[in-house]
């Protein structure tokens, strides 16, 4: 990178390449470049697998925020059960979306787009609130619309 100037940058390339075969109707290669330290013990092919690994953990992370609970409690206890029950919330919709709504097909299950992490998500806090009865309520300041802001209110 900016060869031949002052900040001139090398870094080790691992070019990783697989093939279709046929795969979903597809055909033909893939090549995937991965800019990994340390490559000189490990194949492109480690390197790729490493990679993958690692974004599925990213990915999970990514998710699991989706569900994650404001707190102002300090007690870790608490805390600790708060990510518990978001990271189980989590491995339950996989496991819906895998085994009951994906669709089996020949190559693999065809995963449904719409049943995303938030409206499964929404759908129990919605069955909470039903089942709790919460209601929400806020305190009015008693005052209403200000004059000034009467011909915007309608």
């Amino acid at each position: 990178m900016y060869k031949g100037r002052e900040r001139e940058l090398e870094f080790p390339l691992a070019v990783a390449v697989s093939y279709h075969a046929g795969d979903r109707g597809k055909s033909g290669e893939v090549v995937r470049g991965y800019v990994a330290c340390d490559l000189a013990d490990r194949t492109p092919k480690q390197v790729e697998r490493l990679y993958r690994k690692r974004s599925a953990i990213e990915t999970s992370y990514r998710v699991f925020r989706q569900a994650r609970v404001v707190t102002t409690t300090q007690d870790p206890i608490i805390r600790f059960a708060f990510v518990l029950v978001g990271f189980l919330l989590e491995n339950l919709w996989l496991v819906l979306r895998w085994a009951v709504v994906a669709r089996p097909r020949r190559g693999g299950r065809d995963l449904p787009e719409e049943f995303t992490f938030k409206t499964f998500s929404d759908w129990i806090r919605h069955a909470l609130e039903e089942e709790l009865e919460r209601t929400w309520e806020i305190e009015m300041n008693g005052v209403g619309v200000p004059e000034a802001y009467a011909s915007a209110a309608g």
